[in-house]
C-alpha cells in the first residue's frame, strides 16, 4: 500500500556538535551550529521502507542550529514555533513534499555538560511530515496537530508515538478521482484527496502571497524569467514565503514544467548554487 506519510522525523542539535563552518564543539550562541536526524518513525533499520533521505535534516533547519539563553516566550514573537514546507527534488525529478515546525527545545544535559554549554540553553528543534504527496494544507495540519499533542498540557490519550505510528502505517496514498480518505489524530478529524489524473495538477497552496509580495510589474518580470528558463534567486526571510511563492509559480507555467535545479527554500551549505553558472531556481533567506 502507498501510504500517504512517509515518514514523521525529528532533527536538531546531535551529540556530535558541529558549526555550519565544520569547527567541533561549542563556539558560542550566535553561531549556527549542523542539524541530525534525532529520531525517526519507521525507523532507519526497518526492512520495508526505504531510508529517509540524507539530506533532510540539513535541509529542514536550513540556517542551522542556533542556541539560546531562554525558551518561549508568550510575549516575543520571535520565540513563537514557525510551521512552514519544503519541497526537496531528487535526481529522477521525483518531489519530495515535507512539513516542518521548528521550535526552541531545552538542550539536553549530556550534550550541555559534554560541551560546557550553558546551563537551561534551548536549541532549534524540528519535527517534519514527510509525503510524495503535494497536500500542503493536509500536511500542516496533521503536524500541527502533533505538535500539539506534544506540548499540550493534557498531553495524548495514547503513547505519542504510537499515535504517529498508526498515523503513517494507516493512511494511504489517495487514488486520482476516488473519494476522499479521512483519518483523525486523537479528536482532530483530517481528509485527503487527488483530482483525476486528466484534469489540472493538483493545487493545494494559496496564490495570494505571491500576487501580495510582488507588484505586476515584478510579477510579470518573475513570470517571463522563469519561461525562458533563466537563473531565479528569491529573497524572503519568511520560509514559508518562500517554498510557497515557488510552487505557485510552478503552478503558474502549466503546462509547462520547470526541468532545471530547483531549491524553492535554499541551505546553509547549498549557498555556492546561487553562483552556478547553470539555470536554478532558488529561495534564499541569506544575505548574498
Amino acid at each position: 500500500m502507498a501510504r500517504m506519510f512517509e515518514y514523521f522525523v525529528v532533527c536538531g542539535l546531535g551529540p556530535e556538535m558541529r558549526t555550519v563552518d565544520g569547527n567541533k564543539g561549542y563556539h558560542g550562541m550566535r553561531v549556527f551550529y549542523l542539524s541530525s536526524l534525532l529520531d525517526q518513525y519507521p525507523p532507519d533499520n526497518h526492512s520495508l521502507y526505504p531510508p529517509a533521505p540524507p539530506q533532510l535534516p540539513t535541509c529542514v533547519l536550513p540556517a542551522g542550529v542556533e542556541l539560546y539563553p531562554s525558551g518561549f516566550d508568550a510575549n516575543d514573537s520571535s520565540t513563537f514555533p514557525r510551521s512552514y514546507p519544503i519541497v526537496l527534488t531528487e535526481g529522477d525529478g521525483s518531489k519530495i513534499y515535507v512539513s516542518c515546525v521548528a521550535f526552541r527545545d531545552p538542550v539536553s544535559e549530556d550534550i550541555a555538560e559534554a560541551y560546557r554549554i550553558p546551563a537551561n540553553s534551548f536549541a532549534d528543534k524540528c519535527i517534519c511530515l514527510v509525503s510524495r504527496s503535494p497536500s500542503f494544507g493536509v500536511l500542516r495540519n496533521a503536524l500541527e496537530e502533533l505538535f500539539k499533542l506534544c506540548f499540550s498540557p493534557a498531553g495524548s490519550s495514547k503513547p505519542l508515538w504510537d499515535v504517529i505510528s498508526h498515523m503513517i502505517s494507516n493512511v494511504p496514498l489517495p487514488t486520482p478521482g476516488k473519494d476522499r480518505i479521512l483519518f483523525s489524530i486523537e479528536n482532530c478529524l483530517l481528509s485527503v484527496e487527488a483530482p483525476p489524473k486528466d484534469g489540472l495538477p493538483h493545487v493545494d497552496i494559496s496564490f495570494q502571497p505571491l500576487v501580495q509580495c510582488l507588484d505586476a510589474d515584478n510579477l510579470l518580470k518573475l513570470f517571463t524569467a522563469v519561461l525562458l528558463e533563466r537563473r531565479v534567486l528569491l529573497r524572503s526571510n519568511k520560509y514559508s514565503l518562500l517554498t510557497v511563492a515557488s510552487e505557485a509559480i510552478c503552478h503558474l507555467i502549466y503546462p509547462f514544467r520547470w526541468q532545471h535545479v530547483y531549491i524553492p527554500l535554499l541551505f546553509f551549505s547549498g549557498v555556492d548554487y546561487i553562483d552556478a553558472p547553470y539555470t536554478i531556481y532558488d529561495g534564499s533567506s541569506f544575505s548574498c
